[in-house]
């Protein structure tokens, strides 16, 4: 194993074992046994898959009363996934992880390039200034 791979290895290690990780196995975990919050969610799948096949006929072959009723209904399950506890603790969850790799990966690259990566909006008035420019 060369060196780099080592120090990757002992990163890795470390992230396992961060509260990050932690937390997104223990949200996950419960978003899992949620046996209502999962029915919901394969509901709104199926409707997902649905709606799809209504939209790949031709436009003289869709059922717009099916495709309106499905829409609506993948709205309320939306809105009832979205509000579910379990389900805002599984992203936020899900979101801190993949922060902390945004952040990790950031200051691989800073190493590399000796940039730091900036949240760049492409609105220059909102910029305290950049390297793009």
């Amino acid at each position: 194993m060369t060196r780099i791979i080592e120090l990757a290895h002992a990163l890795g290690e470390e992230i396992a074992k961060s509260d990050e990780i932690k937390n997104l196995e223990a949200a996950k975990d419960a978003f899992e046994k949620d046996s209502e919050l999962q029915a919901k969610m394969s509901e709104y799948e199926a409707d997902r898959m649905l709606l799809g096949e209504e939209f790949s006929k031709n436009t003289e072959d869709m059922d717009q009363k099916a495709i309106a009723d499905i829409k609506a209904r993948m709205e309320e399950l939306s809105a009832v996934i979205c509000a579910n506890e379990i389900y805002i603790a599984f992203a936020n969850a899900q979101k801190a992880m993949n922060d902390l790799m945004a952040d990790v990966n950031g200051e691989i690259k800073f190493c590399i390039t000796g940039e730091r990566p900036s949240a760049c909006t492409h609105d220059c008035s909102t910029c305290g200034g950049c390297s793009s420019h």
